[in-house]
């Protein structure tokens, strides 16, 4: 684990190393997420190239944003760390909160060679609005309340999503243990969607990847589906018997589906190693 502070605040970060090629993922996280969480990810996903997992302020357990803070700037937050890391092009991966943020680097960095999103859209879904609001609610009640809300309110009961009852059981215990600095970032980070609107979606012309999952509540497949019809060279793909919780789920299929793009990038680059030599 990597500490850091950029303009007096605090990232953090791991790197998970692949010698066999430059190429390079930056991998996002989704709300009350944290790297450690996460593992299991990066290490997969560095199997294919070198992956970066940051939490730049404003996620996990990084330094805590108030909510006037926007996501441009969270966005223009992670090109100081990217500029730091001397990063001149990179995958970028991204899991729910983290596609706002995703997006909005893609109109500031010419840096980006791909784009995977799983579970978001830039911004709060119409479908997640009023689940949105009761969460936002919850955090400043009990953090039994919140646990039980947020998991409620991304969840459904359906027999087919694997391990569901005790993913969701797990979860809420998780959640109960927070500190209240963590719950307070979700309260100003959902503050922080709401108000958001992203730029210049439509004019995203790098290859990209939307995944959804196929019994989500908060970002169903139409409204991820419409998000992904308007970038220009976007693949949608709906991931079966899943709901909001996708990448405990069905961690396999996300994992393949996000690093796909990066896995074709570094297949070209391996086939044109010996015709340059």
């Amino acid at each position: 684990m990597n500490h850091i502070i950029l303009n007096n605040r605090k990232y953090r970060y791991t790197v998970c190393e692949n010698k066999n090629t430059d190429q390079v993922a930056i991998f996002l996280l989704g709300a009350l997420q944290d790297i450690e969480s996460v593992s299991a990810f990066s290490e997969e996903f560095s199997k294919t190239l070198t992956c970066i997992t940051v939490e730049i302020p404003g996620t996990g357990y990084a330094e805590p944003l108030d909510s006037k803070v926007t996501i441009r700037q969270q966005s223009e937050m992670l090109l100081d760390f990217i500029h730091y890391m001397n990063i001149k092009s990179a995958h970028i991966i991204g899991i729910s909160y983290a596609t706002a943020i995703s997006v909005e680097l893609c109109s500031i960095w010419r840096g980006v060679k791909s784009l995977s999103i799983c579970g978001g859209v830039p911004g709060i879904p119409t479908s997640g609005i009023a689940a949105t609001k009761k969460m936002i609610a919850a955090s400043t009640q009990s953090k039994a309340d919140f646990a039980k809300t947020f998991v409620s309110s991304l969840t459904v009961d359906n027999p087919d999503i694997p391990r569901s009852k005790a993913i969701k059981r797990s979860m809420e215990a998780n959640i109960a243990r927070l500190d209240d600095e963590r719950i307070d970032m979700f309260f100003d980070n959902s503050v922080r969607l709401l108000v958001h609107t992203p730029s210049n979606v439509t004019q995203i012309s790098i290859p990209a990847v939307i995944c959804a999952a196929e019994f989500d509540p908060y970002v169903t497949t139409q409204i991820a589906k419409e998000f992904s019809d308007q970038l220009p060279n976007s693949r949608f793909i709906e991931i079966k018997n899943s709901d909001h919780l996708v990448h405990l789920e069905q961690p396999e299929k996300v994992t393949k589906a996000l690093i796909a793009l990066a896995s074709s990038s570094v297949y070209v680059e391996q086939m044109l190693l010996p015709m340059a030599s």
